[in-house]
């Protein structure tokens, strides 16, 4: 497979040490010459210094060739720019980052698979944890209408030893999943939480703290 990733921050260095890995042919561009030099000590790659957003330079990476096009960059109109001539290529995969929010909606029309700012993803997933301490993790789906979240059901919980139809769980709330050791159980009503259970629920937003709390 012939990768181009534009941008050499954390997230391009890191895409560029894996595919090289896998042995994919990898062609990195950033306009930093100190990025650029350094990235080519270090891996069986090639190296161009320039600005993506000019068609010259994603010539010069052989774009016409590529599989993937890969955009990382902290500069949405650069990012928007590759994508573009990245479809007029007829790039069969094409995946960016957006790094303001109100610039999603732009990048949905071009058809890119769209990864969100990952330093405001890790910022707010932070900022929730905080609110809610109950939950290890969770993930949020529909634009954030619903969520995946995990609790982990400690003695003293309201639900140890209940079985998942007596916990009296709110409308429209699932247990998709319980990890238990290393076995992860599909669950039924009659399914029993036990200690140290891993419970994940898919919830609507609006419950969240609810279900955790019933969960604690």
């Amino acid at each position: 497979m012939y990768i181009i990733i534009v941008g050499l921050g954390g997230i391009g260095r890191n895409l560029a040490r894996i595919a090289v890995g896998e042995r994919y042919n990898v062609v990195v561009i950033d306009s930093d010459p100190e990025r650029t030099q350094d990235i080519a000590l270090r891996y069986d790659l090639v190296s161009i210094t320039g600005d993506a957003s000019l068609i010259s330079t994603l010539e010069d990476a052989g774009i016409s060739e590529a599989d993937s096009v890969i955009c990382t960059t902290g500069d949405d109109n650069v990012n928007l720019m590759v994508v573009l001539k990245a479809k007029e290529k007829k790039v069969k995969s094409i995946t960016t980052v957006v790094n303001e929010n109100e610039n999603i909606e732009i990048f949905k029309g071009t058809g890119a698979t769209i990864l969100k700012n990952p330093d405001g993803v890790v910022a707010e997933n932070i900022f929730n944890m905080i609110q809610r301490p109950a939950i290890n993790d969770f993930v949020t789906l529909a634009g954030g209408k619903a969520e995946i979240i995990e609790v982990i059901i400690h003695e003293g919980s309201h639900a140890l030893g209940k079985a998942i139809k007596d916990l009296g769980l709110p409308p429209k709330t699932l247990i998709i999943a319980i990890e238990r050791g290393e076995s992860v159980i599909i669950p039924e009503g009659s399914t029993v939480i036990r200690p140290n259970d891993s419970v994940f629920v898919l919830v609507g937003r609006e419950m969240v703290e609810r279900v955790s709390g019933m969960l604690q």
